[in-house]
């Protein structure tokens, strides 16, 4: 809604995140969405959850992420480009680049590389480079250090 308001309020001063074509429009408030509703809910319980229930949640994690891998190299506004909109950071970039530090951490913690997720792994790393974004990206060190304490706690 708020990516709506920018768009209404500022029109051509802000910059382009949603696309304009109604289809691709379509297909990244899908992602958006897809990110929002399963990746973040998933990583939530891989971080705080316990036992079985962790277990479940990571391996769900994983199969979020294999999605997000499989969008970037078949959707037709990514397939080949530098983010998921294309060649400028866009709308589900931002979606995922809130969540790249705990996907980082993840990797960390599973000690996974993700090597089956080049493209993927790739789109996080140049995420994580942007200055845009690694003025205001949580550290993912700091992430994994405070998911160790908080298990502690739980």
């Amino acid at each position: 809604i708020i990516v709506q308001y920018i768009e209404e309020a500022w029109g051509n001063k802000a910059p382009i995140l949603v696309p304009k074509d109604p289809y691709d429009r379509a297909i990244a408030r899908f992602w958006a969405a897809f990110i929002d509703d399963k990746l973040v809910p998933c990583l939530r319980v891989v971080f705080t959850g316990q036992g079985e229930q962790q277990q479940k949640a990571l391996e769900e994690s994983v199969a979020n992420l294999v999605v997000l891998e499989e969008a970037l190299r078949t959707t037709p506004c990514s397939s080949g480009k530098l983010y998921f909109g294309g060649d400028e950071i866009g709308f589900v970039d931002i979606a995922l680049a809130g969540v790249s530090a705990f996907v980082k951490a993840l990797e960390k913690i599973t000690n996974s590389g993700f090597t089956d997720m080049p493209l993927l792994s790739a789109w996080i790393d140049r995420i994580c480079e942007d200055n845009r974004v690694k003025e205001i990206m949580l550290d993912p060190a700091k992430v994994q250090e405070s998911i160790a304490a908080l298990r502690l706690i739980l």
